[in-house]
């Protein structure tokens, strides 16, 4: 059984991983639209998500509105979503 401090660390990981699958999403769509990734708050926007973006080196696609579709970011969020999925299991059986 988790102790409290336990479920509180746990619930705090699992909030920083949903506000991670978040910004990276909000990223993956900024730069799906070319005319936003061009503005400083996009591109600013994109490099802070690039810090957190697992490098898995799948290759991004041009898309029809000027930008491109960033999949290591699709597939990082499913990562961060999963790994949190998996921590409220943990937490729940504590």
């Amino acid at each position: 059984m988790a102790t409290k401090p336990a479920r509180t660390i746990i619930t705090i990981i699992m909030d920083l991983l949903v506000v991670l699958a978040v910004l990276i999403t909000v990223a993956v769509v900024v730069g799906f639209f070319g005319a936003l990734s061009s503005q400083t708050w996009g591109q600013a926007i994109i490099k802070i998500a690039d810090l957190f973006t697992l490098p898995l080196g799948v290759a991004e696609y041009k898309t029809p509105y000027g930008g491109v579709l960033n999949i290591d970011g699709v597939l990082t969020v499913g990562v961060l979503l999963l790994a949190e999925w998996g921590l409220s299991v943990m937490r729940g059986r504590g």
